[in-house]
Parts: structure tokens; C-alpha cells; sequence
């Protein structure tokens, strides 16, 4: 299901307007992704139920110092006086972030953008944008989707990943598995600044949220972002297949078992003893990568 089958109803309504919400995801600050948003009304007070948002994680929140945008919602019912709190249903979240990065050019109609992002966007965390704005952000976060889109599922996905539910069971379908999949790979690559954390490729079709235990292994931490590394399609492969491992302070190893592809073997030998990029948050645990090493890594 794509944005415009989903939001037909508020796109069709004159009356919808459109917003950027920032967004900590930190219920401290009175805002969890994908459920409710609060605001002062004495500061930014434009925003009504049924209009439509896009989340914004900023840079001083983001987990690469960059801002991202990751999702949209209609708003529900507000509730509150002086400081507001309002119900976010219909939610949307992007299969693929739109990072800081990958914007640079986009042209926007509701204020005119300098060289640098500075002072961009309201520094109260809400900005009005307009129609045109929501509908180009929602088509770039589509731009490599096949709809086979689940929202519910994977609203219930990030959700689950944001407050530390990480176990997956067979039982639960394929919809809300794949939904589940599909936020682990984001909220993994995300945190490795969308690039391989061996060579630092940074095209989004070469990129893979790769698990440290593979999936069928432990349902416990099947999208648990520690257990994950952001690698390309052929790192990826060398690591899941056991031809590459990790050292407990991220240190490249490579097998020392005889391959006959030596294309194969100078490409290891490239990366052997190399340390891979740390992210800020959800570095590899320790457990994850010594059962990597034991049960999967080729010796």
C-alpha cells in the first residue's frame, strides 16, 4: 500500500495541513514514536487533529549526529491546556530513512533553504509545510519499495524495537515478521551512518542490516540493534557464510582455511585486521560476537 492509497481521505480533504514534527522518541520528553506527540501552546499551537505529519529525529537526538526523517502519521485527538498531547493514528512508518545527506537538493516550497541547514527548521520542533512538501518527502521514502507495505505492523515493529522488545516468535506471521525485519535493517544501518562498516559503501541497494547470531539461533534478540552490523552485499556474505569474523574489539579476521577463488582470498586479505566503524549507540556485544566466532567463523 503506498502513501497516497493510505492517506487518500486526509490528501482529498482541503482542510488537512501538513507538518515536520521533531521527535526525540523519548517518553521523558513526553513523545514515543508512532503513539503520541506533545507540544507547549504557547510556543507552536497551528497543529489540529486530522492533519498530517512527517517525523523528524534531529541531529542533537539522531544516533549520527544528522537529522533523518522516518516516518508520517495523521493526528488524532489532542488532549490538554497549556501543554498538549496528541494521539498519532494512521501511522506510516518509511521503509527507507531519509537522511540529512540525501537532501541536499530537494526543493522546498514552504521556505527558502540557504546553503547550510542552519536555522532551517523551527528550533520549537514543529514546522508547517506545504502539500507539495509532504507528497516529494513520502515519494523519496517510497523510492525503493515494493508494496507489499504493512503500516500497522510496522509502526507495532519500531515501537517494539524503541522500548526494548526484541524477541520475534515463528508464530506471529509473515507480515509482522517481515515488518519486524525491516525496522531492525533500518534502525541497524542508521545507527552505522547508513554505510558499510567495513568499507564504507554508501549506496542504499548495497547495504544490509546483517545479524552477528543468525536469525533462526536466538528469537530472544532477533531485532535487538547490538546484534547487528550495517555491511554491504559482499561483506555480508563473507560474515554470514563464516569467511570473516570479529574480535571483541572489532578487529577484522579472516579464515585461514585454503580457498581456491583467489579473487575471494585477495579480497579478504584487503580487509584483514582492519577495525570496523563503531557506531554511538549498539555497538556489537561481546556474547554476540564470541558465538560468531565459535559457531559460525570458518577456522
Amino acid at each position: 500500500m503506498d502513501y497516497k492509497e493510505y492517506f487518500q481521505k486526509e490528501l482529498n480533504d482541503i482542510k488537512t495541513e501538513y507538518f515536520i514534527l521533531d521527535t526525540k522518541g523519548d517518553e521523558k520528553t513526553g513523545d514515543i514514536d508512532f503513539v503520541k506527540y506533545s507540544w507547549s501552546t504557547s510556543r507552536y499551537n497551528k497543529i489540529k487533529e486530522g492533519d498530517l505529519i512527517i517525523f523528524r529525529r534531529p541531529g542533537k537526538a539522531s544516533e549520527t549526529n544528522k537529522f533523518y526523517f522516518f516516518g508520517a502519521a495523521k493526528m488524532g485527538k489532542v488532549e490538554g491546556t497549556t501543554r498538549v498531547t496528541g494521539k498519532l493514528v494512521k501511522c506510516y512508518p518509511f521503509n527507507e530513512f531519509i537522511h540529512q545527506s540525501e537532501i541536499g537538493n530537494f526543493k522546498w516550497t514552504f521556505k527558502d533553504k540557504k546553503e547550510s541547514w542552519e536555522h532551517f527548521f523551527n528550533q520549537y520542533g514543529m514546522n508547517k509545510i506545504n502539500k507539495i512538501d509532504f507528497e516529494e518527502l513520502l515519494k523519496i521514502s517510497e523510492s525503493n519499495v515494493e508494496f507489499d507495505k504493512e503500516p500497522d505492523a510496522e509502526a507495532e515493529a519500531t515501537k517494539d524495537i524503541q522500548s526494548g522488545n526484541y524477541e520475534v516468535d515463528d508464530k506471529e506471521g509473515k507480515t509482522k515478521i517481515r515488518a519486524k525485519q525491516q525496522a531492525f535493517s533500518n534502525k541497524v544501518k542508521t545507527n552505522y551512518n547508513n554505510q558499510c562498516a567495513i568499507c564504507s559503501i554508501k549506496t542504499k541497494e548495497f547495504l544490509i542490516g546483517s545479524h552477528i547470531i543468525p536469525w533462526s539461533k536466538r528469537k530472544d534478540i532477533r531485532i535487538k540493534p547490538s546484534n547487528g552490523i550495517c555491511l554491504c552485499s559482499l561483506h555480508d556474505k563473507a560474515f554470514d557464510k563464516g569467511f570473516i569474523s570479529l574480535t571483541n574489539d572489532l578487529k577484522i579476521i579472516i579464515t585461514e582455511i585454503k580457498l581456491d577463488d583467489l579473487q575471494l582470498v585477495n579480497e579478504l586479505k584487503k580487509i584483514n585486521g582492519k577495525k570496523i566503524f563503531k557506531p554511538k549507540i549498539h555497538a556489537p556485544e561481546k556474547e554476540f560476537l564470541e558465538y560468531h566466532r565459535e559457531a559460525i567463523f570458518r577456522k
